[in-house]
């Protein structure tokens, strides 16, 4: 017999396909712990809103979801492993095989060169004992490679015989009312909230500020419901109740998702003449005016600090005139959103992230961030309402060492829920509106995890972003569009990751994405070719290259911007 590649046992199964298994087994369960933490927080919420003598044995009833939900989490991460492990083990059984394949590659390619076989009958016996030789040693190491697949597969096995069995003490301990199970479903975050919301509107402006006042735990609660049922309930207020609580509770209003989107502005509005108020005096004690006498004492005073109060009163005050819609502002939780157009006519909604560095001062001065979005409203035939977005704090560049940089994926997990809830409340109060998410940098992360907790738009644009971090599958009925310059920064660890740092998915690795030109320019190799003296320069412009895409000069920019524009006006179009 003369060995041959066909002769070669063939790996059982494909490392590859078993990695993405092993992700789709954590993938399916990813959403267990953060819905177990979220139930156990609502239930928490039960004693500011329910006081009888049974209720702290309710709050005790769910005591154990807990940790049956974390050996869920537990057993499928386990289980991600193991199949992992076997990948890997596969692939290094294969390797040997592609050794092996080589060498017979290499045999035949000499076989042509070997000498005439002997004519005498020793030579004959030797050549036939090599030949013998030659054939043991192939089937033993063809018996290698069967025997190390299935010592993988062994060791897999085993390892996932090792995940204990979830206890399932929950189920035991909680009769179930088949009856109860067929009932429509209610949100125990609604049952708290909308009561609280009721109170509110019975006694007019100044009744519904006490309120709040003497219990401040309300808006907490309040917060949490679920935009549609706000929505139902503000829907359902009358013109006049309505007005009394933008005027007397304007923070909670002008913050509460669901609520109609320019009555959340008025309320805004409401709330920046008194912050006005605030920042006047907060000036006036940083140029050492004596509130009483009204003279100004000498000493140094940082000029930043000055400017940094001036161009916050300059904002504050053109949303006090109306030049600009506040939509949303949180300062406790870093949240600040911006809207733009006129929501009675929009068909569609944009929605604007910014990335890393982003703060409440990129909202101000002469070239805000509020620049993409406000040149997609001027540019609409078909009626657009647009948003800025900052949901929550984003990561700085010099706090890369301190946790707080853009290789943190922790700001992506805590801004995820809050962006979910705001597309929520959008869609909640105004309905039928076709939506897209523009995210630059950082903020692909964002709206990455915002999925998971049911903030989906029709479409991302996903501009020079990060991606997602991973095990990550795209929502069913959402569009992804995606645009990069050829050497933006953001390519240089794009796809890499491991625990709180990085992204393991990139962007253009996305299910069915569609790649767009960004129109900047490609990439120069020269800088590269130059040496390491060059190297500065190559960072300096992939770094700008990144930055463009939030850009709202036409110059830099046109190419994605118009692409923004067409994919709106079309689907604004057919919807």
């Amino acid at each position: 017999m003369t060995p041959s590649v066909d002769d070669i046992p063939v790996c059982p199964a494909d490392p590859e396909e078993l990695r993405r298994l092993a992700a789709s087994v954590q993938a399916a369960g990813s959403a267990t712990k953060p819905s177990a933490d979220h139930i156990l927080f609502t239930w928490g919420l039960l004693s500011s809103v329910y006081r009888s003598p049974e209720a702290p044995e309710l709050q005790q009833s769910l005591r154990l979801l807990d940790p049956a939900a974390a050996e869920i989490d537990t057993g499928l991460r386990r289980a991600r492993s193991a199949l992992e492990t076997l990948a890997d083990d596969l692939e290094a059984v294969n390797r040997q095989r592609d050794v092996l394949v080589d060498e017979l590659h290499d045999l035949s390619a000499t076989e042509a060169l070997a000498f005439p076989e002997p004519a005498d009958d020793l030579g004959r016996r030797l050549h036939d004992a090599a030949q013998a030789d030659r054939e043991a040693a192939f089937r033993r190491e063809c018996a290698a490679l069967v025997d190390g697949w299935d010592a993988a597969a062994r060791a897999c096995a085993a390892a996932l015989r090792a995940i204990p069995d979830v206890a399932w003490t929950l189920t035991r301990d909680l009769p179930v009312d088949e009856a109860a199970l067929e009932a429509p479903s209610t949100s125990i975050l609604d049952d708290a909230a909308v009561p609280l919301l009721r109170r509110l509107s019975r006694g007019g402006a100044a009744d519904a500020a006490r309120l709040l006042r003497e219990h401040p735990e309300w808006a907490a609660i309040i917060r949490r419901g679920r935009p549609e049922a706000v929505a139902r309930w503000w829907t359902g207020l009358s013109p006049s109740t309505a007005a009394a609580l933008v005027t007397g509770v304007p923070a909670l209003i002008g913050n509460l998702d669901g609520v109609a989107l320019s009555d959340r502005v008025a309320a805004n509005r409401n709330r920046a003449a008194a912050h006005l108020t605030e920042l006047r005096a907060k000036r006036d004690r940083a140029v050492g005016i004596h509130p009483s006498a009204g003279v100004q004492r000498s000493r140094a005073i940082p000029s930043a600090d000055i400017d940094s109060i001036e161009r916050e009163t300059d904002y504050f005050q053109a949303v006090a005139d109306g030049r600009k819609q506040l939509y949303a502002w949180d300062p406790r939780h870093g949240s600040l959103i911006e809207m733009s157009g006129n929501p009675s006519t929009a068909k569609s909604a944009l929605f604007v992230i910014p990335g890393t560095n982003t703060t409440a001062d990129s909202f101000y001065g002469d070239h805000p961030a509020t620049g993409f979005a406000d040149w997609q409203v001027r540019q609409s035939s078909l009626g657009l309402v647009a948003f800025t977005v900052m949901a929550g704090p984003m990561p700085q560049l010099d706090e890369a060492l301190t946790g707080g940089g853009p290789q943190w994926n922790t700001a992506a997990r805590d801004c995820g829920p809050r962006y979910a809830s705001f597309v929520g409340g959008v869609d909640a109060a105004h309905p039928g509106l076709w939506t897209m998410s523009y995210e630059h940098s950082y903020a692909g992360a964002i709206g990455s995890a915002a999925e998971a907790y049911g903030g989906k738009v029709d479409a991302r644009f996903l501009a020079a972003t990060v991606g997602a971090i991973g095990p990550y599958e795209t929502s069913d009925g959402t569009m992804y569009f995606a645009t990069q310059a050829d050497d933006d920064i953001n390519r240089w660890y794009a796809g890499l990751g491991a625990g709180a740092l990085g992204f393991t998915v990139r962007p253009e690795s996305f299910e069915e994405v569609t790649i767009l030109d960004s129109g900047l320019p490609d990439l120069n190799p020269g800088p590269f070719i130059a040496g390491p003296y060059a190297l500065p320069g190559a960072v300096a412009r992939a770094v700008e290259h990144h930055n463009a895409l939030m850009s709202d000069d036409v110059a830099v920019n046109g190419v994605t911007m118009n692409n923004v524009r067409n994919i709106l006006e079309r689907r604004g179009e057919n919807g």
